[in-house]
């Protein structure tokens, strides 16, 4: 299967008060709400499989209502409302999946600057590698590249383009995967030390669906 734009969906958030969830709720979606009740209009549908930020001090802070972040699907718009706190599910205190039907691996080595278009800011600091915001460096180039992914759903190979993964860096093989429905959700952190993002994807069986990705900093 050849993944396309229009089914991978990109959000960047670079404030440290967020993280990942996606819902739980038995009917399969969840309502988004304009403010933080019950009764106020609803905004938006997240449905099952999707991923999403949302603010995890409100949740230290005891709130019931919690801010979430949401990409609309083929569109550069974000939609900012509320999600109940029972219809969320923390991706960095699910349970993790054991199964044996779904198999996720990096293939990765030392970067290699070699036909890479670099960007430097003050001909000293990496702001861009190929037209791309590098995740996982603080200004200097990195140490590992992803050279490709591979995954498998009940033995079908899942393929993943090349333009997906080539901004991410300092990648490991080090995650937490995650079951909800038909939908295996890969979440992990990746670091040099300094440049710490979260990551993650989210597949069905029929490939790629959804990459989240979100600075520490």
């Amino acid at each position: 299967m050849k993944t396309t734009l229009s089914i991978l969906t990109f959000l960047i958030i670079q404030i440290s008060f967020c993280q990942i969830a996606t819902i739980k709720d038995p009917d399969g979606y969840t309502n988004v709400r304009k403010a933080p009740n019950g009764k106020s209009k609803i905004i938006h549908k997240v449905y099952e499989g999707e991923i999403f930020f949302y603010e995890y001090h409100e949740i230290e802070n005891g709130a019931k209502w919690i801010p979430v972040y949401i990409e609309v699907k083929d569109s550069k718009n974000e939609i900012e409302g509320f999600i109940h706190i029972s219809r969320l599910l923390f991706l960095k205190d699910a349970k993790p999946y054991n199964g044996n039907d779904f198999h996720f691996k990096y293939h990765l080595s030392p970067f290699d600057a070699t036909n890479r278009k670099i960007e430097k800011q003050e001909d000293k600091w990496v702001v861009s590698i190929d037209g791309q915001r590098p995740w996982g460096i603080d200004g200097y180039l990195p140490h590992i590249q992803v050279d490709s992914i591979d995954v498998k759903i009940n033995g079908k190979k899942i393929n993943i383009d090349k333009h997906y993964f080539q901004d991410i860096f300092e990648v490991r093989n080090e995650f937490k995967i995650i079951k909800t429905g038909e939908y295996y959700i890969v979440y992990q952190l990746n670091s040099d030390g300094a440049g710490g993002y979260f990551l993650a994807w989210v597949f069905d069986k029929n490939g790629l669906k959804q990459k989240l990705v979100g600075s520490l900093i």
